[in-house]
């Protein structure tokens, strides 16, 4: 009688060991509808550490964490605020979304958002963050239709515009991107990546004064900013400078790309003994650009053999 039970008591204590342990387990789907956004986020260690009273609190230690760069310990807070909710909100499961597609989950993090949206349409935030990874993921037609009702609205964020002004030069209307990135920088005065935009759709408008003048402040305002100065130096190829144009590549970081590049320039403008140098110099830098470089100075050679000499502009 005894012996049954210690084994009662044994099994006893060993269910409410199991118990503990399984309610800080993974949920399924079936029994958590976030399991499938929250990865290895659901953490015991957190659960004991950081105990909390309501969703409310969670979600401030979420923004406190993101703050700290802890992206593990607020997706943790984000997922447990909404398990205390009665039913899914639409403003953390945005925030799961940004720390997904931070980490390049973009499957994800497009989950995150588009539940989001099922929850609140008028959500900017997660509609806005829709559009940008569906343009990261070159899926053009859907990008702009995530973004296009925001366009119209006073207090659209600078990266919808931002965003609505790429698909426009992709679809060569140049015009409607610049009043697209003007408006992002009416919300967002000297956004570097917006005046980089704003430059280079400039510059494929063949207005290179404005293109100037927007890579020139994009560069100001960040002067690490590589893409910048390879296009600004695009630029000053455009307008025959270049030895402007190879100092102003000389500060970004793809030199091979940026001296294919002011080399294909030079050959349009009719310059091809710099234009020859340009490709050599990208051949000598990468290995890696080797094939495209040469492949460029075989049509060059091609090209000045059929018009009887190496024709420099002047």
């Amino acid at each position: 009688m005894k012996l049954k039970l210690r084994n009662s008591v044994a099994c006893l204590v060993l269910a409410l060991i199991l118990g503990g342990c399984a309610s800080n387990a993974p949920r399924s789907s079936e029994s958590d509808p976030y399991a499938a956004l929250g990865g290895s986020s659901d953490s015991l260690e957190y659960n004991t550490a950081f105990p909390v009273a309501s969703p409310e609190e969670a979600y401030r230690n979420g923004a406190r964490a993101l703050s700290a760069r802890d992206p593990d310990r607020a997706l943790f807070e984000y997922l447990r605020g909404l398990r205390m909710e009665k039913k899914p909100q639409a403003d953390p499961l945005y925030r799961i979304g940004i720390i997904h597609h931070g980490r390049g989950n973009h499957d994800l993090a497009e989950k995150a958002y588009r539940w989001a949206l099922e929850i609140d349409g008028s959500h900017m935030g997660a509609r806005t963050a829709l559009g940008v990874a569906l343009l990261e993921q070159r899926e053009f037609e859907n990008a702009e239709r995530q973004l296009q009702p925001l366009a119209s609205r006073p207090d659209a964020p600078w990266q919808a515009h931002n965003a609505l002004g790429v698909i426009a030069d992709m679809q060569g209307n140049y015009e409607q991107a610049r009043s697209h990135y003007e408006k992002a920088l009416d919300v967002s005065p000297n956004t570097p990546l917006v005046l980089n935009n704003l430059g280079y759709s400039r510059y494929l408008a063949g207005d290179w004064d404005d293109a100037r003048r927007s890579l020139r402040r994009a560069v100001n305002a960040n002067p690490s900013y590589e893409l910048a100065w390879r296009n600004l130096g695009l630029v000053y190829a455009r307008e025959g400078d270049f030895e402007t144009a190879v100092e102003a590549v000389a500060r970004s970081g793809d030199h091979a790309k940026a001296y294919n590049d002011i080399g294909y320039i030079s050959m349009l403008e009719g310059r091809y003994a710099d234009a020859m140098g340009f490709f050599e110099e990208a051949m000598r830098l990468s290995p890696a650009y080797y094939v495209t470089a040469s492949q460029n100075a075989r049509n060059l050679d091609s090209l000045m053999r059929r018009q009887g000499g190496r024709k420099t502009a002047n």
